[in-house]
């Protein structure tokens, strides 16, 4: 848990309450836990590492931790190391299916850096099946809907398939209103390989 960080993993600054609400260490400005892609956007591998390295302390004192196992997957996701992070995310389900990140990045992590028109069809409702999961738990935030809906539009519009509901528009529909983070679902395009600038740009037009 968040409390059993005590120290910034990049400076090393021992951080107050404040910070520790705020989840930015106040020297450095960096995030002392990383609970999104987004956070981990301008680090390089050194610095990723600085995290790996701390959370794998964390879990050798609590191999259930649930921000650490989070962190772990995050980290190797951005590396492009996919089988650890899959590795750390499924061990997060396992230890707490309540939490609708891990099926959500579980699901991104799947398709391994490539893009859903050249994936298998079981590959494909693998990942579907884990963000409906993720829609389920976390009904109101919309990263679920609109990456589903990315990942729909380049398998089965793409491919010339048939569509299954909801399909990639009502899914955008349905994520008027929700929380949504726009450069945490540019992060989540982006490790899929969509580019931004084509449906990226209709979804976050959905926004407006």
């Amino acid at each position: 848990m968040i409390g059993t960080v005590e120290t910034c993993p990049q400076c090393g600054w021992t951080f107050d309450i404040e910070a520790l609400q705020a989840n930015t260490c106040k020297k450095c400005r960096s995030a002392i836990l990383i609970t999104s892609v987004a956070y981990l956007e301008k680090f390089d591998r050194p610095a990723i590492q600085k995290y790996i390295a701390r959370n794998s302390e964390i879990l050798k004192g609590d191999a259930e931790d649930q921000d650490a196992l989070l962190s772990m997957g995050l980290c190797y996701l951005r590396l492009g190391l996919y089988e650890t992070a899959d590795k750390y995310l499924g061990r997060l389900i396992d230890a707490h299916p309540e939490v609708a990140s891990g099926y959500y990045y579980k699901a991104i992590g799947c398709m391994k850096g490539r893009r859903p028109r050249v994936l298998t069809l079981n590959t494909v409702r693998t990942a579907e099946q884990l963000l409906l999961t993720a829609m389920t738990l976390e009904p109101d935030n919309g990263r679920h809907d609109a990456v589903l809906a990315a990942m729909r539009h380049d398998y089965y519009v793409v491919n010339g398939l048939r569509v299954p509901n909801p399909s990639p528009a009502e899914l955008l529909e349905g994520a008027r209103g929700k929380h949504f983070d726009r450069n945490e679902i540019a992060q989540g395009l982006a490790l899929m390989s969509i580019p931004e600038a084509s449906l990226g740009a209709a979804i976050f037009a959905k926004q407006n």
